[in-house]
């Protein structure tokens, strides 16, 4: 059992160096290994109504590049801004006031790829946000 721990350690540390997920916009990976995305917001009804189905992430030279693809869970129509809020390997958000939030409109059930490029090198990790 004492093996497994640092092997699974090992695995999550790969997981995380290969890409990036969450309904929180960044990756979690549960005790199983599940990797679980989430959307962050302040309204939880419309976060409980978008979620993540797939989440890809490159350097683009020395730059962290990110796509989502964006679920509407709901059965009509969600009008409403998202944006990327970047952070540094000490956990600093970068360039706060630097990232704009961009509008989308998606269909009831419909999914919507978005991308978005860290401000700058030092970019480790991410989190996807919306708002109404």
């Amino acid at each position: 059992m004492t093996f497994l721990r640092p092997m699974l350690a090992i695995l999550v540390a790969l997981m995380l160096a290969a890409c990036s997920a969450s309904n929180k916009g960044q990756m979690e990976v549960t005790e199983d290994g599940e990797v679980v995305t989430k959307v962050y917001s302040s309204n939880s009804l419309l976060s409980s109504r978008i979620s993540v189905e797939d989440l890809r992430q490159k350097r683009a030279g020395d730059l962290l590049q990110v796509q989502a693809v964006l679920e509407n869970d709901w059965k009509f129509q969600l009008d409403f801004q998202y944006k990327f809020k970047w952070f540094d390997a000490d956990g600093f958000e970068l360039e706060p006031e630097a990232q704009p939030w961009r509008q989308v409109v998606m269909a009831g059930r419909s999914q919507n790829s978005v991308q978005g490029v860290s401000p700058n090198p030092s970019a480790v990790r991410f989190e996807i946000w919306v708002q109404e």
